[in-house]
């Protein structure tokens, strides 16, 4: 952390890429895949230019914020002109192999990503800051406090967006036929 905050783009290089992937998917949950790596990168870029000023504790957290915020400025701008495709979507042509090591079966496969993708559907009828706030909760394990600082909102309304995120993601999910969000 130091050397990064020196201006060795090496240690920034490092202490980068141990958060690269937690970050992606972070984004990739809030904006989409599609823009998640420009959020990211832009989110690296401002992070190193920030660097010296860097005065917190957490690193992760601190990148965080900032991708958070990239990502709910996406979505702002999105709602304000809207966006049409510039071409209509291609359906890729995909193969399946079989693994190469035993795990679960392919009806298990099937099950683990039809949920996942209720889950993901429903995570999209929420507004970005509940989103954003259940994200960081439940999928990065972020204290109340740590998304209080990375969304810049009182603890209480980072609590109150937690609970109404959980709540609309669970009515989304048994609105769409899912017995078990029931239970």
């Amino acid at each position: 952390m130091d050397r990064a905050r020196a201006g060795d783009a090496r240690a920034f290089e490092e202490l980068a890429a141990s958060h690269e992937r937690a970050l992606f998917r972070h984004v990739a949950r809030l904006l989409g895949p599609d823009d998640a790596e420009d959020a990211v990168q832009d989110a690296f870029l401002s992070a190193w230019r920030s660097m010296r000023s860097f005065e917190g504790t957490s690193f992760r957290a601190w990148l965080f914020r900032i991708a958070t915020n990239r990502s709910l400025d996406v979505i702002r701008a999105r709602k304000r002109r809207g966006e049409l495709p510039l071409e209509p979507a291609e359906d890729e042509e995909r193969t399946w192999a079989e693994p190469p090591s035993p795990g679960p079966s392919l009806d298990q496969l099937v099950a683990g990503a039809e949920v996942r993708a209720l889950v993901e559907a429903a995570l999209r009828t929420i507004p970005a800051e509940q989103r954003a706030a259940l994200l960081l909760r439940d999928v990065e394990g972020f204290d109340y406090e740590e998304i209080a600082g990375i969304t810049a909102a009182e603890l209480g309304t980072v609590k109150s967006r937690i609970h109404r995120a959980r709540l609309a993601v669970r009515n989304a999910l048994v609105a769409q036929g899912w017995k078990s969000a029931a239970g």
